[in-house]
């Protein structure tokens, strides 16, 4: 079979099953099993298929047809400049967060000693370490199978400057850390919203990394309550991705700490509020280590 009659298959049993965009769906599916890149499939329509090849895409087929997310049928997804190993029982990183780290990277000062916070797969951490040699990233999680697919992930990049936790929030790094920046993807959906999500993603992804109670803000709030106690007061910066609703509330919450003397709330690639950006008045443009 040729790689344009299993496109062909494939977009008609996706129609008859009622998914939104069928040939998208497919051409999904044959770019994999032929390692192919966007727009690289169409060079290779005439392309006649092996056997496993065709196991395969029947395998993959079967598997979507259940609404399990392709990043975890295919075991990897892109997030920047990387390509990040994922599968069941971690986060599959989102484009909003891809678009965070552009205002992130831009304001961490040089030299930086950065924390992160839950970092299921590893997204945040290792891409700001990939991007930014000159930076030291500390990554915490609580959930034994994320943490095993950002070992992994550190494993296959072999970056030096990213140091693995495991452990909830702050509470496994050393005491004698003293942050220049916190950053995180916590949790942020109000439990009341689980009936409306996706079938992809209330079906398979953790609910330990979607769900958070009061209304979605209680760890975003208790990880803002305890940054202080490890951040270095004179480099302080926070950047949280946050629910789209949850803008004000968690502003003036930040401010109320009485830490942070600036807050603002950032729009997404798609204009909705979508991070928490909180400074000290008195942080410098640059880090006091670095070189001049």
């Amino acid at each position: 079979m040729k790689t344009s009659e299993l496109r062909r298959q494939l977009t008609s049993i996706f129609r008859e099953n009622g998914f939104e965009s069928p040939e998208l769906e497919a051409d999904y599916i044959a770019s994999e099993i032929l390692h192919l890149r966007g727009f690289e499939l169409l060079l290779h329509d005439s392309d006649e298929l092996t056997d496993p090849q065709l196991a395969q895409a029947r395998d993959f087929c079967s598997r979507r047809l259940k609404n399990e997310p392709f990043q975890y049928i295919f075991g990897w997804t892109p997030f920047r400049e990387l390509d990040l190993q994922v599968g069941p029982g971690v986060l599959i990183p989102r484009p909003e967060t891809e678009f965070m780290l552009d205002s992130v990277l831009k304001k961490l000062p040089r030299n930086a000693l950065v924390c992160e916070l839950g970092t299921g797969s590893g997204a945040i951490a290792l891409s700001l370490a990939f991007e930014r040699p000159d930076l030291q990233v500390h990554a915490s999680e609580l959930s034994p199978a994320a943490l095993h697919w950002a070992e992994l992930n550190l494993s296959s990049l072999k970056l030096p400057n990213v140091h693995l936790y495991s452990g909830s929030l702050f509470d496994p790094f050393p005491p004698d850390l003293k942050f220049d920046a916190v950053i995180a993807n916590l949790p942020y959906i109000a439990e009341e919203e689980r009936a409306v999500l996706p079938p992809n993603v209330r079906d398979y992804e953790p609910p330990e990394a979607l769900f958070a109670t009061d209304h979605g803000c209680a760890l975003i709030e208790q990880a803002v309550r305890e940054a202080p106690e490890h951040l270095n007061p004179a480099s302080a910066q926070l950047f949280f991705e946050i629910g789209e609703t949850q803008g004000e509330r968690l502003k003036k919450f930040t401010l109320a700490q009485g830490f942070f003397t600036i807050a603002e709330i950032l729009p997404d690639q798609y204009g909705v509020p979508r991070q928490l950006a909180a400074r000290r008045d008195q942080a410098r443009p640059d880090h006091p280590n670095a070189p001049h």
